[in-house]
């Protein structure tokens, strides 16, 4: 619908430019079969060249990846009860162009009616009718309509002179294609001068060439005044058009320099602005940087929505410090990177980051005996969501929201990878959790229900494969307990696990924790249930 009324629109603009160098440079000018094409060609030119378009590929410098998480949460859906103009407007002009079409098909009737079964005399190809009704001479294709009661034999000679000339240069045609384009553009007022200013011109054309078969050029001029009162007929090449004058006044003009014609080229810079500002699309590309040669790598995707920013084993600590300045400075969003640990040659075995919006935060952590594979953040501006997964080793990567009690797992994964095991999802809600197993080696998905309170916010993780294992929890930024089957262990034994070995995960909190484990679990805990237990 908005594509539509857009090429209505351009439509009209592409219109305006050959009408208005018609008008300021041509219409003075003696050239009429030369403005015939050109406002002919105004027209087609109006109707194609905006489905013609152009594509420009800019290369941009690598900007940056960044972004945040928004939790995805249970929105009621609202009914938009504002107006759609777009509809509205096609409306509008819908029913214009119908009543439009209803009176052009209402003219063409009366011309049936008119000339229906009259009788024709004919003179070589043309067709001559006479008619009783007061009407001025008219001809339509190669029919030439005429009332002889109202002229004398010399004007009726030189009446069907000129639309002889109509109908052997065929000047109906100009005349059904000026009328069904003001039928396409009846809102656009450019389109009904356009249409006058073409009609014009062919009966310029017209009395310029039946003046030059004529002896006495005066004799023609008065013929015109004298059946200026006459009915004229719609959509028809009429002896009569209105402003005499000027035709009278173009009829005596001298022939204007044949130099004028170059200023019929003056629509061609105009016409390459408009495709250039208009019927062009702009592809922006990014320029990469290999990861092989640096130290990181950034880049935009061609919508400017999509940005990634990729830390590979190389990071140093000025890259990781350009990029949380980057995103503060940038997006508002807050990361620090702890705990890294390096090998001899300074590539990346482990690392934390932790990043803040105004609406989420998240944790990721991961630690190989080898260097780390790349990590990717990616952003999207749009939707505002933030994706950080490392594909290649499959890393378990949890996050919550800070306006809300979900907990979301993301497992990622290798398709490829043949393993036996499975590929959990877990979907955590205060209340239920379900925990989708998304992969088993039949391709079948399984559901496990956990039921649990609002107070306790209890979440499972199972693990079945060779993974690195993190996780978080919303603590208020307070340090939970940590037990390994069922003994109390440090936070930093925590990472020595091989997740491997990990048969279930528990996360406790608020009553349920302590509860369970006393009133020094205030701040929560997390059991770890090994399969050697």
């Amino acid at each position: 619908m908005e594509a539509f009324i857009f090429y209505t629109l351009k439509v009209g603009f592409l219109l305006s430019l050959f009408y208005g160098v018609y008008f300021v440079l041509l219409r003075k000018d003696t050239f009429f079969s030369v403005n015939r094409h050109f406002l002919l060609s105004g027209i087609i030119a109006s109707l194609l060249l905006p489905f013609v378009e152009f594509t420009t590929v800019t290369y941009i410098e690598p900007t940056l990846a960044t972004g945040s998480i928004i939790q995805p949460t249970n929105l009621t859906p609202t009914q938009d009860t504002s107006v759609n103009w777009w509809f509205v407007g096609i409306t509008i002009y819908g029913v214009g162009v119908f009543l439009m079409m209803i009176r052009f098909l209402i003219q063409v009737l009366s011309l049936r009616r008119l000339i229906h079964k009259q009788p024709i005399q004919k003179e070589g190809k043309f067709k001559l009718i006479k008619v009783q009704k007061d009407i001025a001479p008219f001809s339509f294709l190669n029919t030439i309509v005429y009332n002889p009661s109202l002229h004398t034999q010399e004007e009726l000679e030189m009446i069907i002179t000129h639309e002889k000339i109509h109908a052997h240069q065929l000047h109906t045609l100009d005349t059904l294609i000026g009328h069904l384009f003001v039928i396409f553009q009846w809102a656009n007022p450019l389109a009904w001068w356009y249409k006058k200013s073409l009609e014009q011109n062919l009966e310029f054309i017209a009395d310029r060439e039946a003046s030059n078969n004529l002896s006495c050029k005066k004799e023609y001029q008065l013929t015109l005044i004298k059946v200026s009162s006459n009915n004229t007929v719609a959509i028809v090449n009429n002896f009569y058009q209105s402003l005499i004058k000027k035709r009278i006044v173009m009829l005596n003009k001298k022939d204007s320099n044949k130099q004028n014609l170059l200023k019929t080229f003056a629509i061609l810079p105009l016409l390459s602005i408009f495709l250039w500002s208009f019927n062009t699309t702009t592809i922006i590309k990014e320029k990469t940087t290999s990861a092989t040669n640096s130290s990181y790598t950034y880049f935009v995707s061609e919508d400017s929505k999509t940005v990634k920013f990729i830390i590979n084993k190389s990071s140093s600590k000025q890259d990781l410090e350009s990029i949380k300045k980057t995103l503060e400075d940038e997006y508002s969003v807050k990361i620090s990177f702890s705990n890294i640990k390096r090998n001899g040659d300074g590539e990346i075995l482990r690392i934390e980051m932790k990043m803040s919006s105004e609406k989420s935060n998240a944790n990721y952590a991961i630690e190989n005996d080898a260097p780390i594979n790349p990590i990717t953040i990616t952003y999207n501006s749009k939707t505002k969501k933030i994706n950080i997964s490392q594909s290649e080793n499959g890393n378990i990567h949890v996050w919550t929201s800070k306006k809300s009690k979900k907990k979301i797992v993301e497992i990622d994964y290798d398709e490829d990878e043949d393993s036996d095991g499975e590929h959990n999802i877990s979907i955590v809600t205060s209340g239920k959790t379900k925990i989708i197993t998304k992969k088993d080696k039949n391709g079948n998905i399984i559901t496990e229900e956990i039921h649990g309170d609002d107070d306790d916010n209890i979440f499972k993780i199972h693990t079945k494969d060779k993974k690195t294992f993190a996780f978080t929890t919303n603590t208020g930024g307070k340090e939970p307990l940590f037990f390994i089957d069922g003994k109390k262990v440090e936070a930093s034994e925590m990472k020595n696990l091989d997740s491997d070995d990990i048969e279930e995960v528990n996360v406790y909190k608020g009553e349920k924790a302590k509860k369970k484990f006393g009133v020094e679990a205030k701040n929560g805990v997390v059991e770890i249930i090994t399969k050697n237990k």
